[in-house]
């Protein structure tokens, strides 16, 4: 994201005056300039580039990609983007922080969180609900995901619809982040405000929801809440399939709130990580079970590098898509982390290139594929589905995917 130097100078003036909300849009629209700084696409220093993958054994390739951009949909794939897009990591940028805000224009992170909960203090909302407006608007595209993590609807309501009311008319908000989701009312007050406050203009991309999971209660309730909000947003409850008319939102992501479960829970968080693994587990399935991304809790230790990549690798191994981050030196470990290995990249093209030409030469379903170390492994419709999975997310990291003439020249 970046902000042009004109909203750099309107943020820093917000703690002296705050304008109305009619004057933020006017400010907000001057603020969008074709002079912008370019955005620097040079990622942090990777630090642990000898850490072995978990999955694979081996360690970074040289030609792996740093953290890239995800890449903007248009057209036909608006609709199909929200609910697809790259989210591997999501760094948390407080509301009230003019500075961590400006910080964060270099960040390669998949999506911004700008929040207005845990990090503001409480006389701190109205200034910060102002603050993170004009950087909605002033942030350039395209560019990473912008989300906002809203106050809890479900304890603060008044908060939540100030909050709601300040951001939704902003056409470069893309993702809520929900927090304390215990009842499918505490998702239907945002979409309420979004039929009444937003422009729905087909194709434009619904607004993304991501549902934070941060106690027993809402872990269990999960699958009803789900199921209702789509009925009300007229999608279908077990696949999210929209029913044809316009969609305001859509729900994208479940994501785990450890510290906040934890407390609600009486679970004490240790340092191996076992006393959350169940909890992690069932809401990995239960995102799996109808088409969300899971995204994982946060590591608090940020200064620890190498626990950090060690827990990203655990929840990839949970079957989560990727994980919060409380610092920008975070982004890079989680995304390489989440990423698939070249070595696993290069297998699963060529399973899918061996499966078309057994299933069109030979009619086959099925077929051996001779591995590296010498042994044959069976090829068959769940190892494809796997290896298009591997490949998907190889595309979406930008990584390089070997065509079929080059896997002929590996053999």
């Amino acid at each position: 994201m970046v902000m042009r130097r004109a909203g750099k100078t309107a943020l820093a003036g917000l703690s002296r005056q705050p304008p109305s909300r009619s004057g933020l849009r006017n400010l907000a629209i001057a603020l969008r300039t074709p002079t912008t700084r370019p955005l620097s696409t040079t990622p942090p220093r990777w630090q642990n580039a000898n850490h072995a993958d978990a999955a694979s054994g081996t360690g970074r390739p040289a030609s792996a990609p740093r953290s890239a951009k995800p890449a903007a949909a248009s057209g036909d794939d608006v609709q199909a983007d929200v609910l697809s897009r790259s989210r591997r990591s999501m760094l948390y940028v407080p509301g009230s922080s003019e500075k961590m805000i400006k910080k964060s224009q270099s960040s390669c992170a998949d999506t911004i969180i700008f929040d207005l909960e845990d990090s503001v203090a409480a006389h701190k909302k109205g200034s910060a609900r102002e603050t993170v407006f004009l950087a909605l608007e002033a942030a350039a595209r395209p560019g990473p995901e912008l989300a906002v993590r809203i106050n809890p609807p479900s304890s603060e309501r008044a908060l939540a619809e100030d909050d709601l009311d300040m951001i939704l008319p902003s056409q470069q908000l893309q993702a809520i982040v929900i927090p304390k989701v215990e009842h499918e009312d505490d998702v239907r007050v945002i979409i309420d405000k979004a039929r009444a406050l937003r422009r729905v203009n087909d194709p434009a991309p619904p607004l993304a929801l991501v549902l934070s999971v941060e106690s027993a209660a809402s872990l269990l309730r999960m699958p009803v809440i789900i199921e209702a909000v789509r009925e009300q947003l007229g999608q279908h409850p077990r696949t999210g399939e929209a029913t044809g008319e316009t969609q305001v939102a859509q729900i994208v992501a479940l994501l785990f709130a450890s510290e906040d479960y934890c407390a609600s829970t009486g679970i004490l968080r240790t340092r191996d990580r076992k006393s959350l693994l169940f909890p992690r587990a069932h809401m990995a399935t239960i995102a799996k079970a109808y088409g969300l991304a899971a995204i994982d809790m946060v590591c608090i230790d940020y200064k620890d590098e190498p626990y950090l990549v060690d827990e990203a690798t655990e929840a990839k191994q949970l079957g989560y898509d990727g994980k919060q981050a409380i610092h920008p030196v975070q982004v890079d470990p989680i995304q390489h982390t989440f990423n698939p290995t070249q070595e696993s990249v290069v297998r699963a093209a060529r399973i899918l290139h061996l499966y078309e030409h057994a299933s069109q030469t030979e009619n086959r379903g099925a077929y051996g594929l001779k591995e590296s170390g010498g042994g044959m492994t069976m090829i068959d419709r769940p190892m494809l589905l796997q290896a298009s999975a591997v490949v998907d997310k190889a595309r979406k990291a930008g990584m390089h995917i070997p065509s079929a003439a080059e896997l002929d020249q590996r053999e």
